[in-house]
């Protein structure tokens, strides 16, 4: 994602990382709880359910969501 957003806005990868995991690190509880349920669901569904994850199977809040980490 860091990477995406990296090439989106023309800024280095490293720098979006470290402005994500700073972002992350001040989540409310309640939203790192969301954060992490979404992520272990998309891990099962790309791990254990051989699928690709892609817009087509993620849910919109969740992407609005991780838009808003780094913005």
């Amino acid at each position: 994602m860091a990477y995406g957003i990296a090439v989106k806005e023309n800024l280095d990868p490293f720098d979006v990382k470290q402005k994500l995991v700073g972002n992350i690190n001040r989540l409310a509880p309640a939203d790192l709880n969301y954060l992490e349920q979404q992520l272990l669901m998309l891990f099962d569904k790309s791990v254990h359910q051989e699928e690709v994850i892609d817009e087509s199977n993620v849910e919109r809040d969740f992407v609005s969501f991780l838009i808003r980490l780094f913005y």
